[in-house]
């Protein structure tokens, strides 16, 4: 008995592992991360930058090739509204005791800049920032924004 990884099942069009628990079928952390994200119709980059992650943090979590801290554990169920014992597969039960409003969904704007091919590198190298880096980055887009701002309302007269 106990645990062991058996080849078993398909999910997606990747064969999966199958962990087993005293005789019951478990998905992993990663299966049970992918079915939650894409239940809510979320990519990787839209749920990364809603937690303030990495896009390639969610990949390998996904994959299984990393495991989150007992922190991220806890932001990760806190945001699917899942019990960390459900992202860790030990148990069918998604319930998450005292957690009575639903997570609310990235806004639609937010979502079109996600999913806009111009920003989609730009937004990929910002978890490899630094915080003094990441400010810079912000003052320069804000002010960008103001000149933007300021030639359109030129325009206008």
């Amino acid at each position: 008995m106990g645990t062991h990884l058996s080849n078993g099942y398909s999910f997606g069009a990747e064969e999966c592992p199958r962990w087993e628990w005293n005789g019951e079928v478990l998905m992993t952390l990663g299966q049970r991360l992918t079915f939650l994200r894409k239940e809510r119709g979320l990519s990787q980059a839209e749920l990364a930058l809603t937690l303030n992650m990495g896009q390639s943090t969610i990949a390998m979590y996904e994959r299984d090739r990393r495991s989150p801290d007992n922190k991220t554990l806890e932001r990760l169920a806190g945001f699917f509204r899942v019990s960390v014992d459900y992202l860790l597969g030990l148990t069918d039960a998604r319930e998450r005791i005292g957690m009575d409003q639903p997570t609310p969904m990235p806004p639609a704007r937010l979502i079109q800049v996600l999913e806009d091919p111009l920003f989609t590198d730009l937004l990929s190298r910002l978890p490899d920032l630094t915080p003094e880096e990441k400010n810079s980055l912000v003052e320069y887009w804000d002010w960008a924004l103001k000149v933007i701002e300021k030639e359109r309302q030129r325009r206008k007269k």
